[in-house]
């Protein structure tokens, strides 16, 4: 009796995998490529617990199409290579079917090639440079989708700001010329600022990881710029060039990027950063986020940022492509689902997705000014 049983339990267990009501099979694996540890684990601690909650209130709901959803995972600690390997884990062990993430473009574009091959989309949140969409020959990678705006967008606004509205003339550059981001931006600022009539005085690079910026801060000062870009990836790199700038005492006009926004840039450099402008998709301190930031903040003790929000974009984007799908929940038909979106509610805003780049239409561009060690939203450009 006892080998009959056993016999029958493994029998259960072998088939498990084919029944509808064995939840753990049942589920609809969603993988992340997230940061959660190292310097850069502000921009995923948050983003994880945004996920976790909504998941857990899909879930609740029903899930979709009577399937739960389930969350896959990975801390890439920002690394290139750990973000590829992450990404084969998820894809060829776990058999997710769709990936959420990276946030930045030096792994997205990688990753790209890999969900193209096994046929599994994935929505990039804040990984802007063009060629994570599109390859160089302009064609569009047919697995890979992002929901922010694309560095084009945000150089071009910078560029019109400074020159329209701020009335510079020369600018400098202090550029991360290993982040394809950072020089993404450089290049579009650069081409806009010099149609409007601006000069490009001085073009400064590092390396990502380095601390010392005096040496491009004394030719910035010798060059005679009104303004300084510095479209760095993270906040401390221009944290780090900012305290430099006022050792030295240089006072200049700084301009950023959406890669500035986290709240640590405030508290570490707010003073010597005081009027700055910078780039962002979207601003925390908006009217419309506001209900959603206190009850996050009390129940997670973690203040929610912009990187949360586009984790929240990408996963309700997925959300309806796998509602169009229905009984098909396969890499194709969420891909198709998801070029078809039009005027779909997510978090930020609606989203419509442009099928020939796999870019958000129109997404808009908010400039924000560090006031009083605050972010303070200054004005909204909408992609002409």
């Amino acid at each position: 009796m006892r080998r009959l049983v056993s016999a029958a339990l493994m029998l259960l267990l072998v088939l498990c995998p084919a029944l509808a009501g064995c939840s753990a099979s049942n589920a609809i694996k969603i993988g992340v490529l997230s940061i959660s540890s190292g310097p850069d684990a502000y921009v995923g601690q948050a983003s994880e617990l945004a996920l976790q909650d909504r998941v857990a209130e899909v879930n609740a709901a029903g899930g979709i199409n009577g399937r739960k959803l389930e969350l896959v995972i990975y801390d890439t600690r920002g690394e290139v290579t750990e973000a590829v390997s992450a990404a084969r884990r998820l894809i060829e062990q776990d058999k997710v079917t769709a990936i959420i993430g990276p946030s930045w473009s030096g792994a997205a574009i990688p990753v790209a090639a890999i969900a193209d091959a096994a046929q599994v989309p994935v929505v990039a949140t804040t990984a802007s440079n063009v060629l994570v969409t599109v390859d160089e020959n302009g064609a569009v990678r047919p697995y890979m989708f992002r929901v922010c705006f694309i560095d084009p967008y945000q150089g071009y606004a910078l560029a019109d700001f400074a020159a329209r509205e701020l009335g510079k003339k020369q600018a400098a550059f202090i550029t991360d010329i290993s982040s394809p981001y950072s020089v993404g931006i450089q290049q579009y600022f650069g081409a806009q600022f010099t149609a409007l009539g601006g000069q490009i005085v001085a073009e400064e690079g590092y390396q990502a990881n380095e601390t010392e910026f005096r040496p491009q801060l004394t030719k910035v000062a010798a060059s005679g710029a009104d303004v300084l870009l510095v479209p760095s990836a993270t906040y401390r790199d221009i944290a780090l060039v900012a305290k430099q700038a006022t050792g030295l005492g240089l006072q200049i006009q700084y301009l950023g990027v959406d890669g500035w926004m986290a709240d640590e840039l405030l508290a570490m450099s707010g003073p010597e950063l005081e009027g700055a402008y910078l780039a962002s998709g979207v601003s925390t301190e908006a009217p419309e986020f506001q209900a959603y930031n206190a009850a996050f903040l009390a129940k997670h003790n973690v203040k929610a940022s912009v990187y949360a929000y586009y984790s929240l974009d990408a996963l309700m984007a997925l959300e309806y492509a796998i509602r169009q799908a229905g009984a098909e929940v396969s890499g194709p038909a969420i891909r198709a689902a998801l070029e078809g979106i039009r005027d779909v509610p997510v978090f930020t805003s609606s989203l419509t997705i442009e099928p020939d780049t796999h870019n958000p239409h129109n997404k808009p561009v908010v400039i924000l000014q560090i006031q009083n060690s605050q972010w303070v939203n200054v004005k909204t450009y909408e992609p002409r």
